[in-house]
Order: C-alpha cells, then structure tokens, then sequence
C-alpha cells in the first residue's frame, strides 16, 4: 500500500511538472529515484533487488524503442524507470500497457473535439502508403497523464489500494 501511494505521487509529481514545463526534469528523476530507491530499500529489504531493481531497468528497456521512434520523450522513460523502483517490472509493464490506451482514447478525443478525423485518416493512409511519417503534422499530448491513469488502472485491477 505504501509503495502503491509513493509511485501515485511520483505519477502526479510528473503530470504536475510535465503539464508546467512541458518535460520531466533530470532534477525531478534524481530527487524521484532517490526517494524511491531509499523507500522501496526500506520496505522490501531482501527482495528489492529482485523486485526495485529489475523494475527500474525495465522501465529503461521497455521505454527506450519508443523513445528512439520518437513515440515518446526521454522524459517518460525516466519517469518510468523511477516508478519502476516502487511498481516492479510487472507494474512497469501494464503502466505503459494500460497507459498506451489511455494515449490512444485521448488522442481520438482530441482528433475529434478539433474537427480533425478527415485529416487523421489522410495522414494514415498516406503513412500506410509511403512508410513514412515525413511531411505529416503529428498530435503531440504530454503522455505523463495516460501514464498516470495507467498506474491506477493496473493499481484498481490487480487491487493494490487493499
């Protein structure tokens, strides 16, 4: 339970900043870590490393593709590998999982509300066409808010606020 409201605080701290700033700090991530490497030490002892550590590389693992397709920001990966600490690879996992949804769901919201689904399907199909994304203007949201509500929704079905 402890470990589940220190990584919705990690989830909000990064909305908060990436909504104000438009990025996740180096300063937060290192602050964030730290917290987090010292509270998840505290509490899990002998497995951290099984459960912090794994977690914290595979929020790197899993984040890096996406980062190196520009899908995602540097920003993102390291929020996830600082929640990764507290979550587990297995959280890390339905977080991005749960999130990419959420992403999806807002980003048809957003096409929508502007007006923009002929321009969508334009865009897709010359993707599909052409390979390519060169030319086309894509949708950019802070991706740190479907990351939040992927955390609570993985945390709500595998029952972690018991």
């Amino acid at each position: 339970m402890i470990l589940s409201l220190a990584a919705t605080t990690t989830f909000g701290w990064a909305v908060w900043e990436d909504l104000r700033t438009r990025k996740f700090s180096n300063r937060s991530f290192l602050i964030i870590s730290a917290c987090a490497l010292i509270l998840a030490v505290t509490i899990q002892r002998a497995d951290f490393w099984h459960f912090g550590l794994v977690g914290f590389l595979s929020g790197f693992a899993l984040l890096l593709p996406l980062v190196i397709l520009k899908i995602v920001g540097g920003g993102d990966l390291k929020l996830m590998a600082a929640a990764g600490l507290l979550i587990g690879w297995n959280g890390v996992f339905w977080t991005v999982a749960y999130g990419m949804i959420w992403a999806a769901i807002f980003g048809l919201y957003q096409v929508f509300a502007r007006g923009e689904f002929k321009q969508l399907t334009q865009n897709l199909s010359q993707m599909a066409t052409t390979r390519s994304s060169a030319g086309i203007e894509l949708h950019k949201l802070p991706f740190t808010v479907p990351l939040l509500l992927g955390w609570l929704t993985h945390a709500t079905l595998e029952g972690l606020w018991r």
